[in-house]
């Protein structure tokens, strides 16, 4: 899965569409935008609001800081900008079969193989 962030050129031509890359979500198998163009500050801010729930104000803040979409804001907003792990559910490793910690684990406890950097499609 390409999880290469958006720049800001990629976000305006993209338009209203869904995302076609970005963080998988374990849950709802939704890809999460990520953002070259989203600075810390803009991110703790709107983070801040998220935890406030002030949703709508922090989706109005990450298309200002963005230029990405509604539905992208929207996506991003309602996943706090990162995939959620499946609850008492593992995903098993793709080395060894043996099964994960978490379904967001990205290393193998049983045969140590990690996968940090891979770029899976």
């Amino acid at each position: 899965m390409n999880e290469t962030p958006y720049s800001r050129e990629e976000v305006l031509a993209a338009g209203e569409g869904f995302p076609e890359r970005g963080l998988l979500c374990h849950k709802c198998k939704t890809k999460i935008p990520q953002f070259r163009d989203l600075t810390e500050q803009d991110k703790t801010r709107i983070l801040k609001l998220i935890r406030e729930d002030r949703n709508i104000m922090a989706i109005e803040e990450l298309k200002i800081a963005t230029g990405c979409s509604l539905r992208w804001a929207k996506i991003w907003v309602l996943h706090s900008g990162k995939p959620e792990q499946l609850e008492n559910q593992t995903l098993p490793c793709p080395y060894c079969g043996k099964p994960l910690r978490t379904s967001l684990a990205k290393q193998c406890r049983y045969c140590l193989k990690d996968w940090h950097s891979i770029e899976k499609e």
